[in-house]
């Protein structure tokens, strides 16, 4: 296996678990870099990096790879800081970790002949040092110059991450479908627990009660596909019980009844691709959903 010589810039969490699992992996941290040294030692204390500054081109002179897990809007700021001050090599190649930002906001380190490229991981990190390795058996999304890509791949197996590639152009479409997928389903979520409390259930359980449907449904959707894994009264073309719903949300909690029509809107289609639900009840099940 390759050893990389790799410089992580940002001491939050991402930066830190992916330092501390990149030398698990095998490479080599020469330096790390944050905006307080406090928090440069706290992150240390997991990567052992040899040099550790305040001032980030003082840490990447000796690296292969530069990793940038500073916040979004300084990403493009602290690339240029360490390129005006020399602070990469000939050839060395430079990530950002953003999911929604493009690697060509990599721009000043593009210019100069850097291979360029945006390395994000589909992971949630909650804490500086997850056990065990938070990037096993996740993907990791990579976008940008050839030569980044191809060390993306190599350092994502190295993590015993999968790789997939991206569209720069269409990166923010990436991240968007992330924001479906982690951050609105809490929301879902919120709003099915809403719906019990009203209901009765004790919130103690009113979302555990849920747990087995939603793991169920999720393993329904990786062996079956979505549109197979799809079940209830829209899938059924039960007008009858969805005019129930309608009916009772917008008397007892009527701020949560657009959602749930908007969701039903949605949901029809993929009724509509099983060809089971005939076509007078999507059409009677579209006018519920549809009317204000």
């Amino acid at each position: 296996m390759q050893n990389i010589k790799f410089s992580i810039v940002g001491c939050g969490r991402l930066g830190t678990n992916l330092g501390a699992q990149l030398k698990v992996a095998g490479h080599s941290p020469v330096g790390l870099s944050g905006t307080h040294m406090r928090s440069i030692q706290e992150s240390n204390a997991f990567i052992n990096a040899k040099i550790i500054n305040t001032c980030p081109w003082k840490v990447t002179r000796m690296a292969d790879v530069v990793f940038i897990t500073t916040p979004d809007d300084v990403i493009s700021h602290t690339c240029q800081q360490i390129m005006e001050n020399n602070g990469f090599n000939e050839g060395t190649i430079v990530y950002h970790c953003s999911g929604s930002l493009p690697s060509s906001i990599l721009e000043s380190a593009m210019k100069s002949g850097h291979p360029v490229g945006s390395f994000h991981p589909l992971q949630s990190f909650s804490t500086k040092h997850l056990r065990p390795n938070p990037f096993e058996n996740i993907y990791i999304s990579v976008e940008g110059m050839k030569g980044a890509t191809e060390m993306g791949k190599t350092i994502a197996h190295g993590l015993k991450a999968y790789f997939t590639e991206v569209s720069t152009d269409e990166k923010t479409l990436y991240h968007a479908a992330a924001v479906v997928a982690s951050n609105y389903l809490v929301t879902l979520l919120d709003m099915a627990k809403q719906l019990n409390i009203h209901a009765g259930v004790s919130e103690n359980i009113a979302l555990k009660i849920l747990k087995p449907l939603i793991q169920g449904t999720l393993n329904n959707i990786e062996n079956q596909g979505i549109s197979n894994a799809l079940t209830g009264p829209i899938a059924r073309g039960d007008v009858r019980t969805i005019q129930n719903h309608v009916q009772h949300i917008s008397q007892s909690l009527p701020h949560l009844l657009d959602l749930y029509k908007k969701l039903g809107q949605y949901t029809l289609p993929i009724a509509r691709s099983q060809q089971i639900i005939s076509e007078d009840a999507a059409i009677k099940l579209q006018d519920i959903l549809m009317c204000s």
